[in-house]
């Protein structure tokens, strides 16, 4: 039998400076790019940046981070515990992340544009099916691409189209 949708979805919160060493610990696991080893010296990052994230059963499943804006552009990062990956994906809940990116403030960021560097193709089909636009050429450099979502290109995702 199924299980309705939203029991199967944990709801998007901000994520408490108490859950902070989860997150840590998760993209440590995850070996997450630039993400320093002691727990200590990661905090400013997180304290600069907007922390989202699903649980499940009181435990951390997933995080969004969103950097610092700057000029009204942010990165944007997802980390998910092993099992979790794409899970999260729902268009409901990429309507809730974006909303937060592009919403005016205080409801949301207000950013004009965010930015990935997807790792891996699964990643990268998933972010242009998602709306992003790639910036930097998607093969032949050993760096990641750089991919780009606007208020604009993020439409197919807020109309139900992805």
């Amino acid at each position: 039998m199924n299980e309705p949708s939203s029991q199967r979805t944990p709801n998007l919160i901000p994520l408490a400076e108490a859950d902070w060493p989860a997150l840590h610990q998760l993209m440590c696991t995850r070996r997450f790019p630039h993400v320093p080893a002691s727990y200590l010296k990661a905090r400013p990052q997180f304290r600069s940046a907007t922390l989202l994230g699903l649980k499940q059963r009181q435990q951390l499943v997933a995080a969004f981070v969103f950097g610092p804006p700057e000029n009204g552009v942010a990165f944007f990062d997802a980390i998910c515990r092993q099992g979790m990956a794409g899970r999260w994906a729902t268009r409901p809940l990429l309507r809730r992340l974006f909303g937060v990116a592009f919403q005016p403030a205080p409801v949301g960021l207000g950013l004009r544009a965010v930015w990935v560097q997807p790792h891996g193709p699964t990643a990268l089909k998933a972010c242009l099916q998602a709306g992003f636009q790639a910036v930097t050429p998607l093969r032949g450099s050993r760096e990641a691409p750089v991919l780009v979502l606007t208020p604009h290109t993020v439409s197919s995702i807020m109309q139900g189209k992805f």
